[in-house]
């Protein structure tokens, strides 16, 4: 995928929107074992800080996923609030209730405060809760440069 993006950037000389779920676009993975290394850690390799890894978090909601890899239709997951032991529950505690966060600048308490590896959602292809995945979004081991974080999110609807 990595290469991909890439060739489609040397092919059009200009910037790259490139949307895909967290455990891609990130530099570290949720599931080490099916994404050692993520697209986003190979596209940061390739563009050093010329590649932005954007990341989402929400508190609440509904989703699309499956219950294995490729198999079987897409089915509608809700999940409850968050948790205090989450990094989505301190997230949805600022005072906007839609956010994005620039890691890359915050100062050390937050900073620190993101370099602990905490369960989080993780909404993607294949959704598993038990156990939570982990990750730290935090800058020194981060998975992400920016951070967007919602509120509640909703399922997608077929048109």
């Amino acid at each position: 995928m990595a290469d991909n993006t890439s060739w489609w950037q040397r092919r059009t000389g200009g910037k790259v929107l490139l949307p895909a779920h967290n455990g891609h676009t990130g530099y570290l993975a949720t599931d080490t074992f099916m994404y050692p290394k993520p697209q986003g850690s190979h596209l940061r390799d390739a563009y050093g800080s010329g590649y932005v890894a954007i990341g989402f978090t929400f508190d609440r909601g509904s989703f699309l996923t499956n219950d294995e890899v490729r198999v079987g239709g897409w089915k509608t997951v809700t999940v409850p609030p968050t948790t205090p032991d989450m990094n989505e529950h301190t997230l949805d505690r600022v005072r906007h209730r839609d956010h994005y966060v620039d890691l890359r600048t915050l100062p050390r308490t937050a900073r620190d405060w993101l370099d602990v590896s905490r369960p989080t959602y993780d909404a993607g292809s294949v959704y598993i809760s038990d156990p939570m995945p982990r990750l730290a979004v935090g800058r020194a081991y981060r998975a992400y440069d920016v951070l967007i974080h919602l509120d509640e999110v909703h399922a997608a609807r077929k048109l």
